[in-house]
């Protein structure tokens, strides 16, 4: 396959390992290496027009693909350098800009309202799909407007309200849209406070969470339980989990991270299938104790076994 952007690297049968946080994963029929919204919108186009199947990934920090290799192509949208405009306290960032890298700019430069994001991994585009945040706070709290490519390749701008936010959703999940860039509007801070409430923030997801490199994770596997009431807080999926006796919980390489009855990290010999099958145990346990049940938050990408195709054309 040839781009006319001699930029855009394209990598034959990519170990899809290497890019994801759970370094689980077979290959693909090829990666394709996007890190600038030019790029993109040459790629996306592209790939529409020559009838190629693709998937597209950020960070991969919310994925878990099968053993068996995928029959498509992958666009990893992502960069280690920040693609990020200022104009007063508005920043226009693009998709593939890291979430945290995005936290780090803002706090440097005293714009309050996007320290929520801080150390969580992956790509402002998969944030955005996923409203992800933390501390009762979420990036779509901050958000203007997004630049998206459909799924059949077509530019368009959307306002905040279209993207109907929800806890850890928005409409992005069903249409397949693409988040090019996003454009935020934060408030005037203290560079003093907010660095101090970063690293405190820090601090605290390294006493919670795994460190990626010695365990590979793919963070909180459930969402948080909806309250029974607009007056009650959502309650930790983890908290019914352990009541639940799911830090037992163990299927191949696949166990519960101790620290955490939520996080399932990768042990030796560990495949995505055993993460699969540990998942559904995750499940049934708090099903059978609370008579609750959980929703996930980690895609399965790819065939496994016992499970009807997760796949969408176009995923984070």
């Amino acid at each position: 396959m040839t781009l006319k952007n001699s930029t855009i690297r394209i990598e034959e049968h990519a170990p899809l390992e290497q890019y994801t946080t759970f370094r689980l994963g077979a290959s693909c029929e090829g990666m394709i290496h996007c890190q600038t919204p030019r790029q993109l919108e040459e790629t996306i186009p592209y790939l529409i027009k020559e009838k190629k199947k693709f998937i597209l990934i950020g960070g991969g920090s919310n994925l878990v693909v099968s053993d068996e290799p995928l029959d498509c192509y992958v666009v990893r949208y992502y960069t280690d350098k920040p693609v990020i405009e200022q104009n007063g306290t508005t920043l226009t960032v693009s998709g593939s800009t890291q979430l945290d890298h995005l936290a780090f700019f803002a706090a440097q430069r005293g714009l309050e309202g996007i320290n929520c994001t801080t150390g969580i991994p992956g790509s402002v585009g998969g944030a955005i799909v996923g409203n992800a945040g933390a501390w009762g706070k979420q990036i779509g709290d901050v958000l203007t407007s997004v630049e998206l490519i459909s799924p059949q390749g077509v530019k368009k701008t959307a306002r905040t309200e279209e993207l109907q936010f929800t806890y850890r959703d928005s409409i992005l999940k069903k249409t397949g849209d693409i988040v090019v860039s996003a454009v935020l509007s934060l408030q005037k801070g203290d560079v003093k406070a907010l660095s101090e409430e970063r690293e405190k923030i820090l601090a605290e997801r390294k006493s919670k969470h795994p460190d990626l490199r010695y365990e590979p994770c793919a963070g909180s596997f459930f969402r948080n339980i909806e309250p029974t009431s607009k007056a009650g807080k959502r309650q930790a999926a983890g908290w019914f989990l352990e009541e639940a006796g799911g830090k037992k919980l163990k299927v191949g390489g696949a166990v519960i991270y101790p620290k955490h009855a939520n996080i399932i990290i990768k042990s030796d010999g560990c495949r995505s299938q055993d993460v699969y099958e540990l998942s559904l145990q995750m499940a049934r346990v708090v099903k059978e104790k609370f008579n609750l049940d959980l929703v996930r938050e980690v895609c399965f990408v790819g065939k496994f076994h016992g499970m009807p195709s997760d796949v969408r054309e176009i995923i984070w």
